[in-house]
């Protein structure tokens, strides 16, 4: 289940809620050029993955609760993957804010980094492998690309404060996240001036639905506004 009320339907690629169909934002390949491990591989256009923003039952509420969907695609040798972005903080000075995503369908990659001084300069860099039913936290200050590695489309949900901001131009311009995902495993990118070994964590719990937990608990998910509370918490072993 993603949400009450919130229904994927894969032969038709269409996501429905309350039975009515939902428009999606859509990334199209051509959105991801400046991403890509080997953009010249990239022949022709097209739609890479859908984003289903501020669904119900959250709506109103101070988190937004998205649903992405990820069809399974190579380009050249790497996997399907989003464009990837850090969070902006609150404020100056302050940790940016977390996120929360769950798996619903397929498989899921996770990769986490966290920058130095320099966005060149990356001092973290977290692999997490996630399955359906499967949450994993992206901790304060982490920047995050999802990665498809099946042939099977990939539906995940997240959930996070509705007053955070993306960033994208770090990826960008260094062209993707420290380390791209093929067919060969994981590939350094080398416009990073410096890039740690690959440290592998896990989701830190199951659930049926995040959507339904926060429902049930809102309390419970209070660190995804408070980003003080976040780094307590020391999710992936992050203390900020």
């Amino acid at each position: 289940m993603i949400a009450p009320g919130v229904e994927y339907r894969e032969e038709k690629r269409e996501l429905l809620v309350q039975g009515e169909r939902v428009i999606p934002s859509v990334r199209r390949f051509f959105d991801l050029l400046t991403v890509l491990e080997d953009p010249d591989a990239l022949k022709e256009d097209g739609n890479a993955y859908f984003m289903y923003r501020d669904l119900p039952p959250l709506r109103g509420s101070w988190a937004r609760f998205d649903v992405t969907i990820i069809p399974p695609w190579m380009v050249g040798r790497e996997y399907a993957k989003t464009k990837g972005h850090y969070h902006r903080p609150p404020s100056a000075g302050k940790p940016s804010y977390p996120e929360v995503y769950q798996v619903h369908s397929g498989n899921a990659i996770y990769l986490l980094q966290r920058a130095g001084s320099s966005p060149t300069e990356i001092v973290d860099f977290i692999v997490v492998r996630a399955s359906p039913g499967d949450v994993v936290v992206i901790p304060p200050n982490y920047g995050h690309v999802t990665v498809n590695p099946g042939e099977e489309t990939l539906i995940m949900s997240n959930l996070i404060y509705r007053e955070v901001k993306s960033d994208y131009g770090p990826y960008e311009r260094l062209r993707g996240a420290a380390y791209y995902y093929t067919v060969e495993g994981f590939v350094r990118n080398g416009r990073y001036s410096s890039i740690p070994e690959i440290r592998e964590g896990k989701p830190l719990w199951r659930s049926q639905s995040i959507a339904i937990d926060f429902l049930e608990d809102e309390n419970s998910y209070s660190w995804l506004k408070d980003v003080d509370r976040a780094c307590e918490e020391g999710f992936l072993g992050v203390r900020c």
